[in-house]
């Protein structure tokens, strides 16, 4: 389903280009590639799209917002009623996850550039007890229909990436990126003494690393015409081993497509598609309960999302950037049970120079 869906946003991605491209005959081509860096149309959510001249550097603060709202079993709408009547303690049909991330990218090469990114994360669940069950977990006193905030805030992961250009002209940019993640994000986040996992580690997913050494490839197109900028993206992030506490994450892979315009000297937009499919958990944390709740469960991780995105840019300055990008869902069937997706937003400022 995500394979043929992703075909057909390529191919109807590059008519677009070519019907667009043959329209916008009469504007002058900028005569440097440099152009690319200081006004492209890349959106917020893109990391990847070009490399950087030699000697120039590329500065960004970035913010990325996700809610979830309501249940989802293997592609299909549950209640929290159905949740409980799966042996589960509690459910949660609410979450957001923000994530704040700075990026630094340097050109060491006409053709190499290298990227280094460090993140702070902060997650929170509503979780939500069964009407008529008061009942004692982990200690704690849980009441009929009880609710309950579990958050988790830290350091993430930190990763490391470096981009070459197989072609480097200005009309066409092929680039092949490696990188990796270095677990300095904590697999030990605990819950406080009044929480339903009092002083004992959170789920996986209120983590805030991987707790392992994580291989990062890519392989990115960038085409540009006049005053548009088209792109296709492969990317994976691929686990390279358990962590300490006895589990790893599934590995991911995505295919980003997207298509943008610049309308003013100032001001450009973008069109993006962006499927994902990630595999469940391997192994467990032997303290966790798998029926506490959903996200306690490895099982319940992983899956396949289709999410469509429209974008703004604004310039400034020179080579400032301040992006704006949200996001849909268009397709989502989740691995066992999981908040369903509901919005997710792409902000970030960007400095060049």
């Amino acid at each position: 389903m995500i394979t043929k869906c992703c075909l057909l946003l390529l191919f109807a991605g590059v008519n677009t280009i070519r019907v667009s491209a043959q329209s916008d005959s009469s504007i002058t081509t900028p005569a440097c590639l440099s152009c690319l860096c200081s006004k492209d149309a890349t959106p917020a959510g893109v990391m990847i799209s070009h490399v950087h001249p030699k000697g120039e550097w590329m500065l960004s603060y970035r913010y990325m917002g996700m809610r979830g709202k309501g249940i989802e079993q293997n592609g299909r709408p549950v209640t929290n009623d159905q949740v409980y009547d799966q042996d589960y303690l509690m459910s949660s049909d609410n979450m957001h996850m923000d994530m704040h991330m700075l990026m630094a990218m340097y050109g060491l090469t006409k053709n190499l550039t290298l990227m280094g990114m460090v993140e702070y994360n902060r997650s929170t669940m509503n979780m939500q007890a069964p009407e008529g069950s008061a009942h004692v977990h982990n200690g704690v006193p849980m009441s009929s229909g009880m609710a309950h905030d579990m958050k988790a805030s830290g350091l993430g992961d930190v990763s490391v990436t470096a981009l070459y250009a197989l072609v480097n002209s200005f009309n066409h940019h092929l680039l092949v990126s490696g990188g990796i993640t270095i677990p300095t994000g904590s697999i030990q986040t605990k819950g406080g003494a009044a929480s339903m996992y009092p002083e004992q580690r959170y789920p996986y997913m209120m983590q805030q690393g991987s707790g392992t050494w994580d291989v990062l490839p890519g392989l990115t197109y960038t085409f540009q015409h006049n005053k548009i900028m088209a792109s296709s993206q492969l990317c994976a992030a691929i686990r390279t081993g358990y962590n300490t506490v006895g589990y790893k994450l599934g590995n991911k892979y995505s295919f980003n497509n997207w298509v943008g315009y610049r309308w003013l000297d100032w001001f450009s937009t973008s069109l993006r598609a962006e499927a994902n499919t990630t595999g469940s958990i391997s192994g467990s944390d032997p303290t966790l309960y798998a029926y506490n709740e959903p996200s306690a469960n490895p099982y319940n991780y992983g899956g396949q999302t289709i999410t469509g995105y429209a974008g703004v840019n604004f310039y400034f300055l020179g080579k400032n950037k301040i992006g704006i990008e949200g996001g849909l869902p268009l397709y989502q069937k989740a691995n066992g049970i999981q908040t369903a997706a509901s919005s997710t937003i792409h902000l970030n400022y960007t400095l060049v120079f």
